[in-house]
């Protein structure tokens, strides 16, 4: 017997059973327990893994112990950027007293990091796998979410040590369950659509109210033609479909969708318009200063077009709201 084999292997042993206890610290099981419901949620509404955004969320803000989650509800260390208009707080990071992004409650957090990888830049990531947590760990950094060269390691580490790929497979099961419990609904031609009474809007074959039910259907964006704007997501409306249906089907209010789009004035929704899921900003893109006024064009189509509030597109213009706008006139997109 080799005495010295016996003697490493035994202290190994040792060493892996201390080392263990530490993987599973108490603050990080706290953070899991404590956000496990909104990750599953983030993962449903915008097809963003769970395993993903909570390994992020502890890897940033340490657990929600970090300067950044207890002053400024930041949990995902998401800097000012041109188009931010909310709080900040600012910190020494990479520059002398960087700005960071400041919101209400965590909450708001991890849902401004969902819309945060919305952007075009991270559109590729969206190809892989929901369950696909390397994959997704690599391309957020090559995607340039992270400049640090061990990120990917660090989310995975810490994915496969709290088993975080549970929550992504626990998000995938309740929609799975939804889609098939929708599915049998809607074998009874007589069941209960849950439509208004006097609610007379089409819905198209690929879209129904009992998928909308009680959840934000990530779907969504594969059933329409979709993109960006502005850094804005928007999907393209279908034949026969409304304001109404879109945010039923979205589990938000009719008006909230409206003033998204700003079509509080009660028009119609028509097939190809744009309808964006989210605010827009409140100026055009850098690369969209000016714009001449075509024939047809109206404010709001300009406003739709370029991905930023009307009303910003009159008093940045000074003029007043509902002005016709002319033909060849030249019209200020930013500031």
């Amino acid at each position: 017997m080799n005495v010295k084999r016996v003697y490493w292997t035994a202290l190994l042993l040792l060493c892996s059973v201390a080392v263990w206890p530490q993987k599973q610290m108490p603050e990080y099981m706290e953070y899991i327990e404590k956000y496990r419901q909104t990750a599953i949620d983030q993962q449903r509404e915008h097809n963003i893994p769970a395993s993903i955004s909570m390994a992020q969320g502890l890897l940033e803000s340490g657990a929600g112990k970090s300067e950044l989650a207890r002053n400024a509800n930041n949990h995902f260390g998401i800097k000012c950027t041109s188009d931010w208009n909310g709080a900040s707080y600012h910190k020494n990071d990479d520059k002398q007293n960087d700005c960071f992004r400041k919101y209400r409650n965590a909450k708001d957090s991890w849902e401004d990091h969902s819309k945060f990888l919305l952007r075009p830049r991270y559109e590729e990531l969206f190809k892989l796998k929901v369950t696909d947590y390397k994959g997704w760990s690599h391309g957020l950094k090559r995607c340039g979410y992270a400049t640090d060269p061990t990120y990917p390691a660090k989310l995975i580490r810490i994915i496969e040590d709290y088993g975080l790929d549970k929550l992504t497979s626990e998000a995938g099961a309740k929609h799975k369950n939804q889609k098939e419990k929708a599915k049998d609904e809607k074998a009874d031609p007589d069941r209960d659509q849950g439509v208004l009474a006097g609610d007379t809007v089409e819905l198209t074959d690929r879209m129904d109210f009992s998928e909308a039910a009680g959840m934000k259907d990530v779907t969504i964006y594969q059933e329409h033609k979709a993109g960006f704007e502005n850094g804005t997501r928007y999907i393209i409306a279908e034949e026969g479909e409304s304001y109404r249906s879109l945010a039923h089907y979205l589990n938000m209010t009719e008006k909230q969708l409206r003033k998204y789009n700003d079509a509080t004035d009660g028009r119609s929704l028509r097939k190809g318009d744009r309808v964006y899921l989210f605010r827009k900003h409140k100026y055009a893109d850098r690369k969209h200063k000016t714009y001449f006024v075509r024939k047809h064009d109206t404010a709001w189509s300009i406003a739709q077009r370029f991905g930023f509030q009307m009303k910003s597109l009159y008093t940045l213009n000074g003029i007043p709201e509902g002005t016709p706008l002319t033909t060849r006139q030249e019209l200020r997109l930013r500031k």
